[in-house]
């Protein structure tokens, strides 16, 4: 890692050499003082032809090069504020840095106005990568976790698993704010139509947690730019299925999402609500055998695996500029998740003599089984700003978390079609409470800056598992090997301090965290305990050049954690349907992980194009494995490998292929290894293969207020430990329509296209060893048709007008 530091530095500072002649600041607004993105920027001549134009970043910064010598004048225009020009005299070579540019807001109220100019679909900095969510048709009345999947290097498999270049571990921002739940779990709470923009941060600085081997996800909501209220409200509609696998329950999918924004004076607030209802029929075929002893027992299965689920929420964020050099923001979040998992399964066992291959016995059975998860979700975040001076800035910050989560599980053997011969129920109740305390300093430097800071994490989770089992004829009563209560605490102490500095062309930073991080596993029941504690620090270091003719190239590194979640730290036993036993492990160790990473960025006339090639070695790789438990129960667990190692190379591209026709495409492609002994099976187990994924879209304006769109999203075979995962693809399809100048647009959205026999969302996941061997195919519904309805009520109160008196109010 020192070599790596060393390295990087000397070619960071090689670099500084090619710097060009450059104009750049920022745009913010006069009464929040926050950045103003989007905004145009017009370098004009002194005839007031146009030199050159540009819009700003998400942070509000514009950047000429090679500027000539000689006078201009700087002109600032964007919606809602009043025109700004300033005079600029450029001497000699020396680099020009204009003063924050302060745009007030204008008074005039705008009845309607036509845009016929286009944001980037897509920007590169030097750590991150960001893309208007509002690109991805097929995600519109869905949730975040839509919009997210269709990035470059992102895929979701069959089971909602989110992972980015290949990593399942990341973490998923709310603007800027951390959360303690799970990615998906998160992103399926906040609507799609709520959100703004999506940054992929690769290689997060140290101001931000390390957690996570697969990087930063930040979603930006929506947020004002004008004074007055805005409203959107969208509808969604599913239309009866067209293949439902003769499951038990009618499939039922609709929803609504609202979303408003308003600002006066020094008062900022923004919220949504949301509701989505969206059941998936699906089908499960599975082949198992086991060996024990000199017994081999095969258990295939066919059945129902088909899900009811709905979330709801709402979120409210305010923003209050007390003075020019005091601010505070609050937010609220609220939700609830349901999922229930039905898993309807007919087995048919057989039991051989594996030394004659005679018949031993052979049993055809029933086992139904429902599996309910849910939770309810609370966070209070609260922020305070603080301004000395021209250089020194204070910010304060505290996030509070509560889920009360629980569910439980149902299972039964029937025989002969109506004889309950075993019957097994266990709950769960696993609340989780979490803090979040920060405090950092900024200080601004010529052309740099410097942020040091403490940040304070701590959570804890109580759960309590019960398990009940009754045989045949017998009453219920409860398992103790599976029954047990557990209290989970973590704590982490983080110190940072992150550099960064912008040159004429380059930009560049460097950050190191140090964190004491500290765990405790308690059995209630048994007394046991599991303590974990250990020091660790996080360097990083990131650079961007600017070569000019809109070519840019970057590089970084940076170390980073995948620390341990409860659930797989939690040793207590869990019947999850008739073959399976999951348990965790209060042992697990965390992953330590150093990424490095290059790349590439071309700025085109309308679009871009960047590829990036990147390196990861991950230290104990946390990986579900399976042995065997009985000769018809597989004991699924977590483990640590010795270690994994991931080579890729990462691409996409996006832009006006037509005047008409617009296209996005993403292509991840690594070459994944990972190693390590597995449970007491005494072999090293080495699992090696590419793999690669494809996201791709086109969106094409058939006719004045006509729209059309198709997306794919394609993610190839990828290895384990102990086996494969198949390859999973969902193509998407979307018309869309325009009425009464855009305040409504109705789309049609045809998800999971399968036309012939494609294996369309459908995925196989297969593990073995010497003495088992499973695999299950996943088949979940296709051909899923949507109707989605978008209102624009300001627009829309614009156009309906009211009736009122004509002449009575001429005579008044």
């Amino acid at each position: 890692m020192r070599k790596l530091v060393f390295t990087s530095i000397f070619l960071l500072v090689s670099l500084f050499t090619f710097a060009q002649h450059q104009l750049a600041g920022t745009v913010k607004d006069s009464v929040t003082n926050r950045p103003v993105e989007f905004a145009s920027i017009a370098l004009l001549l002194e005839d007031q032809s146009i030199y050159d134009g540009m819009v700003t970043d998400s942070l509000g910064r514009f950047s000429f090069q090679n500027v000539k010598k000689g006078s201009y004048r700087l002109r600032v225009k964007f919606i809602g504020y009043k025109q700004k020009d300033i005079n600029i005299e450029v001497v000699g070579s020396r680099e020009i840095r204009v003063e924050d540019i302060h745009i007030a807001p204008t008074s005039n109220q705008i009845t309607a106005i036509d845009v016929t100019g286009q944001a980037a679909s897509q920007t590169h900095r030097n750590d991150r990568q960001a893309y208007r969510a509002d690109q991805y048709k097929n995600a519109v009345g869905g949730t975040a976790l839509d919009v997210v999947k269709n990035l470059p290097s992102a895929s979701v498999d069959a089971l909602g698993n989110i992972s980015m270049r290949g990593n399942e571990g990341i973490i998923v921002l709310i603007n800027g704010k951390p959360s303690l739940l799970d990615p998906a779990t998160l992103l399926s709470q906040i609507a799609a139509n709520d959100v703004t923009e999506v940054e992929y941060i690769t290689t997060p600085t140290a101001q931000y947690d390390p957690d996570g081997k697969g990087g930063i996800i930040n979603l930006k909501t929506k947020a004002t730019k004008s004074d007055g209220f805005a409203w959107i409200l969208n509808l969604q509609g599913g239309l009866p299925p067209i293949e439902d696998y003769d499951n038990a329950k009618k499939q039922h999918r609709y929803g609504a999402d609202i979303a408003f924004q308003y600002r006066k004076d020094k008062l900022e607030l923004n919220g949504s609500a949301n509701y989505l209802r969206n059941d998936n029929a699906g089908f499960r075929d599975g082949d198992v055998w086991t060996i024990l002893n000199d017994k081999q027992t095969f258990f295939p299965s066919k059945g129902e695996r088909s899900f009811d689920k709905y979330n709801y929420g709402i979120r409210l964020n305010g923003n209050y500029t007390i003075n020019s050099n005091n601010s505070l923001s609050l937010g609220v979040l609220a939700s609830k998740k349901f999922q229930d998992r039905v898993a309807d399964i007919h087995y048919e066992n057989r039991t051989i003599d594996r030394n004659s291959g005679n018949l031993i016995s052979s049993l055809n059975y029933f086992n139904p089984n429902l599996q309910n998860k849910q939770g309810e979700f609370y966070l209070f975040d609260f922020n305070y700003n603080l301004k000395l001076n021209d250089r020194h800035r204070f910010n304060v910050g505290a996030i509070y978390e509560y889920a009360q989560i629980h569910g439980s599980t149902k299972n039964a053997n029937i025989e002969n079609g109506k004889d309950t011969v075993q019957w097994t129920h266990n709950t769960y109740e696993n609340p989780l409470r979490g803090l979040r305390l920060s405090a950092t300093h900024i200080w601004n430097l010529n052309q740099a800056e410097l942020q040091t800071g403490y940040q304070l994490r701590h959570d804890q989770q109580e759960g309590n598992f019960e398990y009940y089992a009754a045989e045949q004829g017998q009453p219920s009563a409860i398992v103790p090997e599976f029954t047990g209560k557990l209290n989970a605490t973590n704590r982490v102490h983080a110190f940072f301090s992150q550099y960064d500095r912008k040159f004429k062309t380059s930009q560049f930073g460097i950050g190191l965290r140090y964190e004491y991080y500290e765990r405790d596993v308690k059995l209630l029941h048994t007394g046991e305990e599991y303590p974990y504690s250990i020091h660790q620090l996080y360097p990083s270091v990131n650079f961007m050049q600017e070569f000019g003719h809109g070519w840019s190239w970057k590089i970084a590194g940076s170390r980073r954690v995948q620390r341990n979640n409860n659930f797989e730290l939690n040793p207590i036993p869990e019947r999850e349907h008739s073959e399976t036993l999951e348990q965790g492990d209060p042992e697990l160790l965390p992953e330590f992980i150093t990424n490095v990473e290059t790349g590439v960025v071309k700025k085109l006339n309308k679009g871009n194009v960047f590829i990036n090639a990147y390196y990861q070695h991950a230290k104990n790789p946390i990986q579900r494995v399976n042995s065997v438990y009985a000769d018809t129960i597989l004991h699924r667990v977590f483990t640590n490998a010795d270690y994994a190692e991931r080579w890729g190379i990462e691409g996409g591209a996006d832009g006006h292929i037509r005047p008409w026709l617009k296209g996005n495409i993403g292509a991840n492609l690594y070459n994944y290894k990972i190693s390590g002994q597995v449970l007491d099976y005494k072999e090293i187990r080495s699992n090696q293969d590419w793999v690669y994924s494809i996201n791709a879209g086109l969106q094409a304006t058939i006719a004045k207020k006509w729209s059309t769109g198709l997306q794919i999203n394609y993610l190839s075979e990828r290895p384990t430990v102990q086996g494969w995962d198949s390859r999973f693809v969902t193509p998407h399809f979307n018309v869309s329509r325009t009425f009464w100048n855009g305040a409504m647009t109705a789309q049609l959205q045809w998800q999971n296209i399968e036309l012939g026999n494609w294996g369309v969302n459908e995925q196989r996941i297969t593990t073995q060893a010497a003495d088992f061997y499973t695999t299950t195919n996943y088949i979940y519904e296709k051909n899923i048709l949507l109707v989605n309805l978008n209102f624009n009520l300001q627009r829309l109160n614009q156009i309906l007008k009211l009736p009122k008196s004509e002449f009575g109010e001429k005579e008044f």
